[in-house]
């Protein structure tokens, strides 16, 4: 589902706050750095999106309202 080529890497600011939350819990999880914390949490997010729409197309299927 990703690219997961390194052809374009963006920053994205965030309060130092977030970043030292975002920090403990990378720690927490043995994950080394912010950045691949938040790269997991985004494609998480990405992946059970695209699942959790499968699943409404395929209750609305079942209900006959889509084909």
């Amino acid at each position: 589902m990703f690219r997961k080529n390194k052809t374009m890497v963006i920053t994205i600011k965030v309060p130092k706050f977030l970043y030292e939350e975002l920090k403990m819990r990378a720690r927490n999880e043995g994950i080394r750095s912010v950045e691949e914390y938040v790269r997991r949490i985004i494609e998480k997010t990405i992946e059970k999106k695209a699942t959790d729409e499968e699943k409404i197309k395929e209750r609305l299927r079942a209900l006959g309202y889509l084909r």
